[in-house]
């Protein structure tokens, strides 16, 4: 069954294995897409781990830094594509299309401002956040040409957010995937210098520029430039998402809306990135192994995050064309079911993960130290994955329901009043350790809050707002 046949059904003639395919349809190329975004990742890190702890570290410190950026975007793509959910899912595809191209435009300008601003401030990144002067080269490099290309990242970002509100989730997942591979043949050419690969009887001769860790962050720019071009082009061939480049004057009512829901989200940002990089300065006095291992645990912690993160998109997708619709039901469904679809496979993911930590770290760096201490702050933090998941599905359904203020006010609370103050009281006698404790009761906190807050379904399930 397709969602637009969905919102026509009764409800009750719609089966759970209805529903739970649905859901099924429209995360597993979202989780995809993350599974690519997380290998992308989980291949950078091995490739500049293979380099040294230093390089890593030089990584690590900056992209916290890097991550607010990202948020900021994504606060502002959910602001557009939240409504184009509404929009196709109250049959009204001129308003769809005008959303687009006003969030487009909008959209590419604040990130080129974002650009110039990370531009600016690349030189002094690293010593502002108290990492060692050995890496500082290196870090500021790294920095640099992650703000030059952001605004590319961008389009990618949020012609892919825009696919998936439409009910396109498969495209996203398919030009992700490519995106990684991509990645990786641009690395290898950029990070290593050039060489002689030993095929049997034949010897090739490989070529490279020998750019360590700068490398890495150009073989990325490379990838998101060709992705993001084959992406936008896919979103604005979609017939529900077409426009016409003729100029016309910018709605009040989607700014407006775009403005309500994006406000949350870019504090959240602030507060969930900004608190990384106090924890990144807390960590950086520690050591090079220290932060390296706090980076490559960051990393495959984001593994755990994949399948919410998709989940969430899908929900994002489901509550929010339903709730266009004025389908309440339908939308309460679709929200529960996707929280415990999503915890049951989280809990699959954390128990293999605790399992295999070893040979994880094992692949990302030839350091035992840091191997060591990576494997010990991932397994504090998979105790509290499940919750953590919830709290990630919990986000996108809220966002599909334009509620972004109450995720927004958790993550505040949760970092201000838990994550901060115990991560400097235990980074004093436990080190790293302490304060992976303190991500650990963050994330369960937030979980348990939002949980309590998506209950009362009459505070935030709501439809039939005005459009303009």
């Amino acid at each position: 069954m397709k969602l637009a046949e969905a919102l026509k059904s009764d409800v009750g003639q719609l089966k759970s294995r209805q529903i739970y395919g649905l859901i099924f349809r429209l995360c597993v190329p979202a989780i995809m897409m993350q599974m690519a975004t997380f290998a992308m990742q989980y291949i950078d890190a091995a490739m500049v781990g293979s380099l040294g702890a230093s390089a890593s570290a030089a990584v690590g410190v900056v992209f916290s830094s890097i991550f607010i950026a990202m948020g900021l975007g994504f606060a502002t793509t959910m602001g557009f594509s939240v409504q184009i959910a509404h929009a196709i899912g109250a049959n009204d595809i001129p308003q769809a299309k005008k959303v687009f191209r006003e969030g487009l435009i909008i959209g590419c300008g604040i990130a080129v401002l974002l650009s110039v601003i990370g531009i600016c401030l690349s030189p002094h990144l690293p010593a502002l956040l108290g990492a060692e002067p050995e890496i500082w080269q290196e870090a500021s490099s790294y920095a640099f040409v992650y703000a030059c290309f952001f605004p590319i990242m961008h389009l990618r970002l949020f012609s892919a957010s825009v696919l998936q509100c439409s009910g396109d989730t498969k495209t996203p997942g398919i030009l992700n995937s490519l995106l990684c591979l991509l990645d990786v043949v641009f690395n290898y050419f950029m990070i290593f210098p050039t060489h002689d690969v030993n095929l049997g009887a034949f010897l090739l001769h490989v070529p490279g520029a020998n750019l360590g860790v700068t490398g890495a962050a150009l073989g990325t720019a490379f990838s998101e430039i060709i992705i993001a071009i084959l992406m936008f082009l896919k979103a604005f061939k979609q017939p529900n998402l077409h426009f016409d480049f003729v100029f016309t004057k910018f709605s009040k009512n989607i700014l407006k809306s775009a403005v309500k829901i994006s406000y949350p989200i870019a504090i959240e940002a602030v507060a969930l990135h900004g608190t990384y990089i106090f924890t990144t300065s807390l960590v950086a006095p520690l050591g090079t192994v220290a932060l390296a291992a706090n980076i490559f645990g960051i990393t495959v912690e984001r593994f755990c995050c994949f399948l919410g993160i998709g989940m969430s998109m899908a929900a994002t997708t489901l509550v929010g064309q339903a709730l266009g619709a004025c389908r309440k039901d339908l939308a309460h469904r679709f929200a529960w079911n996707s929280i415990k679809f999503g915890i049951l496979l989280e809990t699959v993911v954390v128990i293999a993960l605790y399992f295999f930590a070893p040979s994880i770290f094992a692949c990302l760096t030839p350091d035992l130290a840091v191997q060591a201490l990576a494997v010990k702050i991932l397994r504090i933090q998979l105790l509290s994955e499940p919750l953590f998941e919830a709290s990630i599905i919990t986000g996108g359904i809220l966002r599909g329901a334009k509620d972004t203020f109450t995720p927004s006010i958790v993550t505040l609370i949760c970092k201000c009043g838990v994550l901060i103050p115990l991560a400097l009281l235990l980074v004093k006698s436990y080190g790293l350790i302490g304060v992976w404790i303190a991500f650990c009761l963050d994330g369960s906190t937030r979980g348990a809050l939002l949980l309590l807050r998506l209950r009362n379904e009459k505070s935030w399930m709501k439809c039939g707002e005005s459009r303009g």
